[in-house]
């Protein structure tokens, strides 16, 4: 009877859902209905005539009624207010309606051949805001289909540019605030010649636009909050004298004014001014005037489907100013999360005009981004050796590159990072530029300029490293010499953008299918702040380490869809963002494997693509709580990788300082969790069952974890038997190791060595030797059994290796 009631109970409980996933099946349900409506030969045409006569409808309504406070109705309903100190739900938000209802309201006010709007009855605004979603996401929608429709499927930036004007649309600060705040400040105030032309062309500097633009916000949130204190204050007035059978006219007309002003203010209600924010601020009202000018929005010369337009391809008005200044000279700012970006974009563009700051700008821009770039890859490869901002020499020529001598190669090119640990090698580009307004408009012959600066070089610059590296073992640097690195058996490339383009960036098979990248050079594309929010949340480096090799493979992001890197990091914490290799290309690339199973043929043949949806909210938490201390979401935890059974290994491996301790520990992370807890155990085990002969015992696991012969591995783990000579046996082991290597052709390997008389660790030797073997070693190969008969682990896999494939040490 109890498990009948607790079947039942299971099976009557409400479904949990994801309230992102719903927002994407929603969305994607409204996208099909729109489609089923759009009836005849040429779609195109279809679309522009429903989104024209969705835009007229639209527009036809909201002229009724005055643009401010129409917008601040809006704002209380699009926007998610929360108390201080909690986390605003970001499902809640929805500031692309607001922003394109703002753009039309203010667009119909500033027409002077509009009409002045009828006064408007008590809460017919709030009742027309409420339904005015279901209008918006019409024409949302309408213009997306419109793209699709007018999109040439030959075209090869045609999904690139989609995905750009997309975000545009419907993404507002992939960043958290407070960075890109942070950033913005230093770049643009954080060299002394570039504020002091700010402060002598403008009159003001970031600070100060920041401030003010802050300071409307905030002014504008105390307003409503005092709105609605005086509200309940009056309504609670108004329950006591119906109470007391005292309710006449007067106080119903206060309690009903009182409402209005919270939900529909009059527009001085719903703006500050500019001695408010004087006040607020202590800049003077001449300096704040100035910034208003410089960020005030002037739509006299668009007309309301004008703006509707620019807005749904991706060239929002509001991106670079976002103040509404009323005929008084009162302001709104729309939302808060518009000014973050436009004091960066809007102040960038008046530097431009003044070529000698435009440069000393752009060097300080780059400078910055190769500094805070390396402090975010310092936490991740601890005592690491760094490189930064050098140059080195590459083949000038064909004939350089034939002769391959290192030593007569007369071209010298710059590298902005190269960090080496061990048999581990990174090589990072850092690009400062900016995608333009242009290509997130949509505009295809900018796009391709602007990635092709962000991403292509970076690719291509950091790729000719790694090619010098595997081909000649090494640089020739300026002022050091020659750099051996012919230890390096793992090399990764990342190309960090001081743009905030996730959606771009995480989609790596759509730019190698517009020819942005190449299918056989894909860095890590990432921008400064993912990145430091990354190395941030990562707790050994090992995973740092397993995310590169996951995130750089060319099937990630083929499989696996993200509008944002966070996420695709977050779900690599949650489930390892593992891609499952083609078993005939990994048989291949191993000879000695079995010939693949249909088991392992159906694997691999039934992966689907899979979207992920944002996996950002505890991280939101976890970050808005070291931003308050104690208050709201104080105790809210980091965000962690799912547990690791092999983790303790891993960083015990980092503390003694081992040989290859990084390639190793993400070797090990890269585990199943249920093989990790048996591969964990497997030193007791040997330890719990010793040779009667004496001999020490043995395991090896070979891995092949993909259809690079560079990613195999061998695993083996050993124990040294009391009394036994501890040179002699460690010798013993690395013999073994490496005549097992060369046997089965992989080029790492390492061997856990434990003690039997204490059972602790011995040692861990690590090797990385390719290529022959000397006269001993290979007279050892001879007496090792066949390959066939040790039992290699897929990656993936959840069992071990059968134990009867355990063999004695020394093996024979």
């Amino acid at each position: 009877m109890r498990n009948k009631k607790q079947r039942h109970r299971s099976s009557s409980a409400p479904p949990v859902t994801d309230p992102h996933v719903q927002m994407l099946v929603n969305s994607v349900a409204e996208l099909t209905a729109l489609m089923a409506t759009l009836d005849g030969e040429d779609p195109a045409a279809a679309a522009d005539a429903a989104f024209t006569t969705a835009v007229d409808g639209f527009v036809e309504k909201v002229v009724r009624f005055d643009a401010i406070r129409l917008i601040e109705v809006a704002r209380q309903r699009f926007l998610p207010f929360t108390a201080v100190g909690n986390v605003p739900n970001p499902v809640e938000a929805n500031t692309a309606h607001l922003e394109l209802l703002t753009l039309v309201a203010y667009a119909l006010q500033q027409d002077a051949e509009a009409r002045v709007p009828a006064p408007s009855e008590f809460q017919e605004m709030s009742q027309y805001i409420a339904g005015a979603a279901a209008e918006l996401d019409k024409i949302l929608h309408l213009a997306q289909l419109r793209s699709f429709a007018a999109t040439d499927p030959a075209d090869q930036l045609a999904s690139v540019s989609l995905l750009i004007r997309s975000a545009e649309v419907w993404m507002r600060n992939s960043s958290y605030p407070e960075m890109v705040t942070t950033t913005n400040l230093a770049l643009l105030d954080g060299n002394p010649g570039v504020r002091a032309a700010l402060k002598q062309h403008l009159g003001f500097d970031a600070h100060d636009a920041l401030a003010v633009l802050s300071a409307c916000n905030d002014l504008q949130l105390d307003a409503l909050n005092q709105r609605l204190r005086i509200m309940g204050a009056t309504v609670t007035g108004a329950m006591a004298a119906t109470q007391k059978g005292r309710l006449d006219d007067e106080v119903k007309e206060s309690a009903r004014s009182s409402l209005l002003s919270v939900f529909e203010p009059s527009a001085d209600q719903a703006t500050v001014s500019v001695e408010d924010i004087t006040a607020r601020t202590g800049i003077p009202a001449a300096r704040v005037t100035a910034v208003v000018e410089q960020f005030r929005l002037d739509l006299r010369a668009d007309t309301a489907a004008d703006v509707i337009d620019a807005f749904t391809t991706g060239r929002n008005p509001l991106r670079a100013r976002p103040l509404l200044v009323t005929g008084n000279g009162r302001l709104m700012l729309p939302h808060p999360a518009l000014y973050v970006f436009a004091v960066r974009e809007n102040l960038e563009e008046y530097l431009k005009t003044l070529a000698p700051v435009w440069s000393q700008y752009a060097k300080h821009r780059g400078e910055l981004l190769e500094s805070r770039t390396r402090r975010a890859l310092d936490r991740v490869f601890p005592g690491a050796r760094f490189r930064d901002a050098f140059e080195y020499y590459v083949p000038a020529n064909d004939d350089e590159a034939q002769a391959a001598d290192p030593a007569k190669y007369t071209k010298r090119v710059e590298g902005d990072h190269l960090i080496v640990v061990d048999d581990v090698a990174v090589i990072v580009e850092d690009k400062a530029v900016a995608l333009s307004a242009l290509s997130r408009g949509g505009k295809k012959t900018r796009i391709r300029t602007d990635l092709t600066g962000i991403i292509t070089k970076a690719a291509e610059q950091s790729g000719r490293m790694r090619d010098a590296i595997e081909r000649d073992g090494g640089l020739r640097v300026e002022k050091e010499g020659w750099v051996d690195l012919s230890g390096i058996r793992e090399i990764h490339t990342i190309a960090v953008s001081l743009d905030d383009i996730s959606t771009v960036l995480t989609a790596t098979a759509e730019l190698v299918r517009a020819g942005l990248l190449s299918i056989d050079n894909i860095p890590w594309t990432v921008s400064l702040h993912d990145l430091e929010l990354i190395t941030e949340l990562v707790a050994h480096p090992a995973q740092f380490l397993l995310y590169l090799r996951r995130r750089r493979d060319p099937d990630v992001t083929v499989l696996f869809h993200a509008p944002d890197e966070l996420d695709l990091f977050l779900y690599f914490f949650e489930a390892g963002l593992f891609v499952e290799p083609d078993p005939v290309q990994v048989r291949a690339a191993f000879p000695f494997l079995p010939e693949p199973t249909a088991a392992d043929l159906r694997r691999y043949n039934t992966q689907t693509p899979a979207l992920v949806t944002s996996r950002t909210d505890a991280l939101d938490a976890w970050f808005h709580a070291r931003r308050h201390g104690s208050s709201g979401a104080g105790t809210a935890p980091k965000p962690a990788m799912a547990p690791a059974p092999l983790l303790p290994l891993a960083e015990e491996l980092r503390t003694r300082d081992v040989q290859g301790w990084l390639s190793i520990g993400a070797t090990l992370l890269a585990l199943e969790s249920t093989t990790q807890r048996k591969a964990a155990r497997y030193g007791d085990t040997l330890l719990d069952n010793p040779n009667p002969s004496g001999q020490g015992r043995s395991l090896a696991m070979p891995l092949t974890p993909g259809a690079d012969p560079a990613e195999g591995w061998l695993l083996t783990w050993a124990t040294r038997p009391a009394g036994h000579d501890p040179d002699a046996v460690e010798k013993s082991a690395r013999d073994y190791l490496r005549a097992k290597k060369h046997q089965l052709g992989l080029p790492r390997g390492v061997v856990f060595l434990y003690d039997e008389a204490t059972r602790e660790l011995a040692g861990a030797f690590y090797d990385g030797h390719i290529g022959p073997l000397d006269a001993a070693l290979t007279a050892t190969v001879h007496t090792l059994r066949p390959a066939t008969d040790l039992r290699t682990l897929h990656p993936n896999a959840k069992r071990p290796p059968r134990r009867g494939k355990a063999t004695k040490q020394p093996a024979k």
